[in-house]
C-alpha cells in the first residue's frame, strides 16, 4: 500500500471526513506504524486476517521475536470447522458452502499445502464436512510427526504474491522447512463431481474458491 499517498489525503480531507487506511497490514506492529505514519483514523485488513483471524492480538510482532504467540493455523482451521457446524453457510443462501468451506480452509492452510499436496488435494476434494474434517485432521498428523512448532508460523497465503526484495517486506522469523517432508509428487486431478454454478460451486479453475465472496462462508 502507499501510505505516503494516504497520508496526502488525510492531509486533504480528514477534517471533513474519517479515513481508514487499507493495505500492507500483517500484523500490530504494522497497524500502529501505518497510524503513525499516516494520521489515519483507522486500519482495514482483508486477506491477511482472513488467513490468520487473530492478526490484531499481540502475535508475530518484534515484541515477542515475531514468534506467534495465539492459536496455530492447525487451530485455526479446526476452530473454524466447528463453527460451520454450528453455523453452515448454505444456510445464509450463499449457494454450495463447501466451496466458502474450501476457500476458507485453502487460507488458513496454505503453508502446509504448499509442501504436503496430498493435503492439498484432500482439500481440494473436500464435498462434505467430513472430508474437510478429515484433510484437516491430515495436518494435524503431519503436524505431530515433524514436531511442527506453531510458533515459528508466519503468514503464507498473504504474501503469495510478494518478493523477498519487495521494498518494505521482510520476513523477520521464517518457518523453517521440516527435515521430514510428506510429499505426493502429482497434481491435483480435475475433480468433476461438482460443476460450476455461477456462484460458490465447484470450478476446475478455481478449486479452492478464491472466487467466493469475503464475506462467504
Amino acid at each position: 500500500a502507499d501510505w505516503e499517498f494516504t497520508k496526502r489525503v488525510v492531509d486533504e480531507f480528514k477534517d471533513r471526513i474519517p479515513v481508514l487506511s487499507n493495505g500492507s497490514i500483517s500484523n500490530m506492529d504494522d497497524v500502529e506504524r501505518c497510524l503513525e505514519e499516516t494520521g489515519a483514523d483507522g486500519v482495514m485488513v482483508s486477506e491477511a486476517i482472513l488467513e490468520y483471524p487473530p492478526l490484531f492480538m499481540q502475535t508475530n510482532v518484534e515484541a515477542t521475536n515475531y514468534k506467534r504467540t495465539c492459536p496455530g493455523r492447525l487451530q485455526m482451521a479446526e476452530d473454524y470447522l466447528e463453527l460451520c457446524k454450528e453455523y453452515p453457510p448454505d444456510a445464509g443462501g450463499q449457494g454450495s458452502g463447501l466451496k466458502c468451506i474450501r476457500a476458507h480452509l485453502h487460507r488458513f492452510l496454505h503453508a502446509d499445502l504448499q509442501t504436503h499436496t496430498i493435503v492439498r488435494d484432500a482439500v481440494v476434494r473436500s464435498f462434505s464436512m467430513e472430508a474437510a474434517d478429515n484433510a484437516v485432521k491430515m495436518v494435524r498428523d503431519i503436524h505431530k510427526e515433524i514436531n511442527h512448532d506453531p510458533t515459528r508460523e508466519q503468514l503464507s497465503w498473504y504474501v503469495r504474491h510478494r518478493m523477498d526484495w519487495e521494498e518494505g517486506f521482510e520476513n523477520k522469523n521464517p518457518e523453517p522447512v521440516p527435515e521430514k517432508v510428506f510429499v505426493e509428487e502429482k497434481k491435483v486431478e480435475e475433480v468433476e463431481d461438482e460443476t460450476y454454478d455461477g456462484g460458490c460451486g465447484f470450478s476446475p479453475s478455481d478449486p479452492f474458491g478464491e472466487s467466493c465472496g469475503v464475506e462467504d462462508g
